[in-house]
């Protein structure tokens, strides 16, 4: 029963209000930029290897997955590869190694996934190329 004053509608919204915030906290966390799962690329070759990687999982190509492996290792000895980065290509390798290609797949997507807006520079963007007259607007 409502009462003239509006109790019970107010008891509702604030219960609401408050499922609301409980239910926005998660979202927070997953989608905080902190919180990625695997840690930005450092360069346009890793961003290659991890494209490679993607696709040998994908299409489960033992080939593709060795040529992905053998570039990951040439950017290491490069310098070229973070610790932690070349711990997340290891760790996919190994799952599509160790035959699970849809765990190794999903890996693989996710750290694409959270590549997205970190900042790192454009793979497809040439920097010996000068922007367009009029681009940009």
């Amino acid at each position: 029963m409502i009462t003239n004053d509006g109790e019970p509608t107010r008891a509702r919204l604030r219960w609401l209000v408050g499922a609301l915030g409980l239910l926005t906290v998660p979202l927070v966390i997953v989608w905080w930029p902190g919180c990625r799962q695997y840690p930005p690329v450092t360069s346009r070759e890793a961003l290659t290897v991890l494209r490679l990687l993607n696709t040998a999982c994908n299409t489960r190509d033992p080939q593709r997955l060795a040529e992905a492996e053998r570039r990951i290792a040439d950017l290491d000895q490069q310098g070229k590869l973070s610790a932690k980065e070349k711990a997340a290509f290891e760790k996919i390798v190994a799952r599509a190694r160790a035959g699970e290609w849809e765990a190794a797949e999903a890996a693989a997507f996710k750290m694409a996934q959270d590549q997205v807006g970190v900042g790192h520079p454009d793979p497809d963007e040439h920097p010996e190329q000068k922007p367009r007259p009029g681009a940009g607007r």
